[in-house]
């Protein structure tokens, strides 16, 4: 018999949804975390971790810090083990425009990633900027430091280019979607993809539920015989602070 266990649905049949406050000036975030178990013809298990902090004086400038790690196995044998991390701030230099500067870091030991850091600086514009809606794009330049296994670790000057899009369907209910590229300056042809897209829905003042997918695609993998594609459907509890 196969029993599937989803932490992040426990708290459904006991809380009822609340419109969020607007965030007051200051440091504020979130900590989610999900679970899953099977057993029965196999055995399978998964957990998730993210935080978000962000710093938000309500004037110019807005600092975000993000983590994400992601294990799980399946009969024993381990199916995804990632650690993502993002540093990044912002200057509005006028209503929609914005500078930035950023360093990402990321590990995939089943991609035998061993890292890649990749500060960039960059400018973005807010192409559409309303209570309900935002859609950002931005561009930048900086560096790729790279360690694969098995290989030298690499440098290279990189290219990177975004956006980000926000759509707050309801006072309860929030779609986001966020893409981005990265390019080695010395050889465009190995470059890295990132797609996200999440539903959040309010399960209370101070916790929502989130669904998340998301693709990785990275150009010139490890290996040749390693798959270049890596996706994931993540549902997670957050709560926020």
């Amino acid at each position: 018999m196969k029993k599937v266990l989803v932490l992040s649905a426990l708290l459904l049949a006991s809380l009822s949804a609340t419109a969020a406050d607007e965030p007051p000036p200051g440091w504020h975030g979130s900590f989610g975390a999900g679970l899953s178990l099977s057993s029965g013809n196999s055995d399978a298990k998964s957990y998730n971790l993210s935080g978000e902090l962000k710093y938000d004086p309500k004037t110019k400038n807005v600092v975000k810090l993000g983590v994400l790690f992601l294990r799980s196995e399946s009969d024993g044998a381990t199916t995804a083990d990632k650690l993502v991390a993002t540093v990044r701030d912002e200057y509005s230099m006028a209503d929609r425009l914005f500078l930035y500067g950023e360093v990402g870091y990321l590990r995939d030991k089943v991609a035998l990633l061993s890292y890649l850091i990749s500060p960039i600086a960059g400018a973005g514009y807010k192409v559409v900027k309303t209570d309900a809606m935002t859609l950002d794009v931005t561009a930048g330049v900086g560096g790729a430091f790279e360690k694969l296994e098995a290989h030298d670790a690499t440098s290279s000057g990189a290219f990177k280019a975004g956006e980000a899009f926000a759509w707050k369907v309801s006072p309860t209910v929030t779609l986001a979607q966020n893409a981005s590229g990265l390019w080695k300056a010395n050889d465009t042809g190995d470059a890295f993809y990132h797609f996200d897209v999440s539903l959040a829905t309010s399960l209370s003042k101070l916790l929502e539920l989130k669904l998340a997918w998301l693709l990785d695609h990275k150009t010139r993998p490890a290996f040749a015989d390693l798959e270049k594609t890596d996706t994931s459907f993540l549902a997670t509890v957050v709560a926020k602070f």
